[in-house]
């Protein structure tokens, strides 16, 4: 399930601080990513990850000074906790954040790339 934007603020704080970010955001931008998120989504639980880190990636002022670092973190937790594993680099995800900053990235290649990178969790 998408987290609402309420959950997203509350986690940036911490976010913000561990990575030496300031922990400004902009509500009316984060409620956006999480519209946006939902939409692509479409309730498919597998595609959430990708959906919230091509929604980030594009609303980069919900989180002006980590939009980034927002989009990494926020799609690997997602994955985790729906049992996923997102195994792509750090800056593997910083250039596919580039690339839809640059819209050479639509949400259907963000996709394909996530499916690509993520597995089920083994236990």
């Amino acid at each position: 399930m998408i987290p609402t934007a309420d959950e997203l603020i509350a986690g940036y704080p911490f976010v913000a601080r561990r990575h030496r970010r300031v922990a400004h955001f902009d509500r009316a931008a984060v409620q956006s990513v999480v519209e946006l998120a939902s939409r692509l989504a479409s309730d498919r639980e597998a595609d959430e990850p990708a959906a919230l880190f091509f929604a980030l990636a594009s609303v980069r002022r919900a989180f002006p000074f980590a939009w980034r670092l927002m989009a990494r973190v926020t799609a690997r937790t997602h994955a985790t906790n729906a049992g996923l594993v997102l195994g792509a680099r750090d800056e593997d995800l910083d250039g596919l954040c580039n690339d839809v900053l640059f819209r050479r990235a639509g949400y259907a290649e963000v996709r394909a790339w996530f499916a690509k990178w993520i597995a089920v969790r083994r236990r």
